[in-house]
């Protein structure tokens, strides 16, 4: 459940973007920090080297002048205040890689021989500059190394603690500056996306009023004169003009409602009077007239069909919502269609566990007796005889599901994306009367309820329709 929570922030865009503007910071921040650390850290090391050479300048004119015994007496001399740490050695090294001479400023001296001897053998004769890592890190050291004319080389290093000093102190100014950065970039970066996403945010609201019916909400315009107010100011537009369509189409609606359902209504009338009358006495011509009546209540019917989907989808019809019993209902829709199913030998039965469990839900009665009835109406209308349909209930994740399963023809599975659309008739169900609406007005009735319906087709034959409605 955690993971999922997690999973779930992490694809909201809010959260998307204040990564990538965390991220972006993060790499800048590196890349300057490299960029100034290796700028730095030369400049270190020249600084380095002006200092090594200033002291090699003056040693070597002390060697030239008197040799090794003018260089033990300068660097013994009482009167040369040297430190007494020693930050600096010279060696001399003779042809042989031997060394000849060694010697450190100050009385506590630091370096160690063996190891300078080892760095300082590894490198190529011609190398000017040796950097020599010790065992103790902060005890490297940095070498200038010099032929004289006599062939002995002459060597002064010095440690380079002071300046890895500097350098480790510069690794974490920066650490604590990256963490000081993240923590002002987040915030930045929350504010900077609900910034951002607030049109976005005030889209997404005046959809969901629209969705429940609310006709006349409009996206506000911030005034920023930006692209997204553009993306808004056009989104307005296209809502007035599918508001102008449906006027259109409402009216349209009527019109036939009007200009067909009252002469229909006057042929019914006049055919059943005349049957009532029996003035009619030739059987053929009685068949006639009852197949008329019999016609024209199905145009009527599917006309209401067509009606009452056009209303639900357009969130023109309100829901009355109330509790009711799942069960009851269910019981209703059977009770209605049992003299139908008896014509052809099909029993409708309500499972058995769902008869011993009661189950409350916030729906339309009226309506969900609509879609239950048709998904009943279509598995008698498809269903062989000597079949049996199954209808049952239950609760599952805070939903209420309702399955109802026939024996009857079945659905092609390449039908089943096309079986929800207006006026769609599968190749099996075109031998049974109909235009193709129950399944639009089930779909209509139930995503009006946030629910969702489906089918399954079964292993053997005929299919399972299943709604999910919530509790």
């Amino acid at each position: 459940m955690f993971l999922s929570k997690i999973k779930h922030l992490a694809r909201q865009p809010g959260v998307k973007m204040t990564l990538w503007h965390l991220l972006i910071l993060i790499l800048s921040l590196c890349f300057l920090f490299f960029v100034f650390f290796i700028l730095y850290s030369r400049s270190l090391k020249d600084k380095d080297h002006e200092i090594l050479e200033a002291k090699y300048n003056e040693y070597n004119a002390i060697y030239r002048l008197g040799g090794i015994g003018a260089l033990n007496t300068y660097m013994h001399s009482p009167d040369i205040a040297f430190p007494e740490n020693s930050e600096f050695f010279v060696r001399i090294e003779g042809a042989d890689h031997n060394t000849i001479f060694f010697q450190t400023e100050g009385k506590l001296p630091i370096f160690n021989l063996k190891e300078i001897e080892h760095g300082l053998y590894e490198m190529n004769d011609k190398t000017r500059w040796f950097y020599i890592k010790t065992k103790r890190h902060e005890d490297d050291l940095e070498v200038i190394s010099l032929k004289s004319k006599t062939g002995e080389y002459l060597q002064v290093g010095k440690t380079v603690d002071d300046r890895d000093e500097i350098l480790d102190r510069f690794e974490e100014i920066f650490a604590e500056v990256l963490a000081v950065a993240l923590i002002i970039g987040g915030i930045g970066g929350v504010l900077f996306s609900n910034r951002v996403l607030h049109p976005i945010r005030e889209l997404i609201q005046t959809l969901n009023s629209i969705s429940k019916g609310d006709e006349e909400a409009r996206v506000p315009i911030s005034g920023n004169k930006d692209e997204l107010d553009d993306l808004s100011l056009l989104f307005n537009q296209m809502l007035d003009r599918i508001k102008v369509s449906n006027q259109g189409m409402r009216q349209t609606l009527d019109t036939i409602a009007h200009e067909l359902r009252t002469p229909l209504t006057s042929i019914r009338a006049m055919a059943e009077v005349h049957l009532k009358k029996k003035v009619i006495t030739d059987l053929e011509a009685r068949q006639v007239f009852e197949d008329c009546i019999e016609g024209i209540d199905e145009i009527l019917s599917e006309f209401k069909m067509m009606t009452d989907i056009t209303e639900v989808e357009s969130g023109l019809q309100n829901l009355k919502k109330e509790e009711v019993d799942l069960g009851s209902i269910c019981q209703d829709i059977i009770d209605l269609y049992e003299i139908v199913a008896e014509q052809k030998e099909i029993s409708i039965v309500i499972d058995e566990a769902s008869t011993k469990s009661k189950l409350d839900i916030y729906v339309d009665r009226k309506k969900i007796r609509q879609a239950l009835a048709n998904l009943i109406d279509n598995a008698i209308k498809y269903s062989p005889e000597h079949s049996e349909i199954i209808v049952s209930f239950y609760k599952h994740n805070q939903q209420a599901i309702i399955k109802i399963t026939d024996q009857g023809i079945g659905i092609n599975p390449q039908e089943l994306p096309h079986i929800w659309k207006r006026l769609y008739r599968g190749e099996n169900s075109r031998a049974e009367k109909g235009i193709g609406l129950g399944l639009s007005l089930v779909k209509s009735i139930v995503e009006a309820h946030n629910g969702s319906v489906d089918v399954e087709i079964n292993t053997t034959k005929g299919s399972t329709f299943i709604i999910r409605l919530p509790v």
